[in-house]
């Protein structure tokens, strides 16, 4: 009687464990790589894992490995990148914004100035205080006033739709003094056209205190600041 066949065990996963461990410290290190002084920790592991990930790309489990070598390199790149910002918020808090940071910020400038960019200029005037009519918007009030003269220097119209001002008083909105029999009737209606100027009044109710007054999209599309302290 013939011998029965002898049933082969199946061959084990080679490296298998590697690629599993891999895995799981590629994920550690990605959900660690955003907590402060944790993601050290969780960096080192992804540094471990990622070695691992790679040893075991020679064995079975080739695409679970590849993902451990993946979520490991992102593990260490967010780290990277998340320590970067934790030391820049801590050295602006003891030190004050960077000079790149600085050199970004909105530039303010004093009332009698003038705003140059590329495109257009803005000169704000220096100010004068009156009251407005009973038949103004709004009337009866304390008003400041100012004198805007904007040169159009580039190679397009500014659409008077855009020339939007703004001011705050006091650290408040302000409202918009509108009196068209007073000399107050708001912003030009005509697009102001290549090589042109134009010099118009202005006037916000006064509050009291210091005044910020902010033209939006007139100066190269970004926004300008014109600040009196008082």
């Amino acid at each position: 009687m013939p011998p029965a066949p002898q049933q082969v065990a199946p061959a084990p996963s080679k490296f298998g464990g590697l690629a599993w461990t891999a895995l799981i410290l590629g994920i550690v290190g990605v959900l660690g790589s955003w907590v402060p002084l944790l993601n050290n920790v969780t960096a080192v592991a992804a540094a471990i894992g990622f070695v691992l990930g790679v040893i075991a790309l020679f064995g079975t489990k080739k695409v679970l490995a590849a993902i451990g070598v993946v979520l490991c390199v992102l593990a260490i790149v967010f780290t990277v990148i998340a320590q970067n910002a934790f030391v820049k918020a801590i050295d602006d808090a003891v030190n004050g914004p960077s000079a790149s940071d600085a050199a970004a910020a909105p530039k303010v400038y004093a009332v009698g100035e003038t705003a140059t960019g590329a495109k257009t200029d803005i000169t704000l005037s220096k100010p004068r205080t009156f009251t407005t009519s009973e038949t103004a918007s709004p009337g009866g009030v304390k008003a400041i006033g100012y004198d805007v003269t904007v040169v159009n220097h580039g190679a397009r119209a500014v659409p008077a739709m855009l020339l939007s001002i703004t001011a705050s008083v006091g650290d408040k909105p302000s409202d918009q003094v509108f009196d068209s029999g007073g000399g107050y009737p708001g912003e030009p209606t005509t697009d102001l056209l290549p090589g042109k100027s134009v010099t118009f009044p202005v006037a916000f109710a006064d509050n009291g205190g210091e005044v910020l007054v902010q033209f939006s999209a007139f100066l190269d599309g970004d926004k300008v600041y014109f600040k009196q302290p008082r």
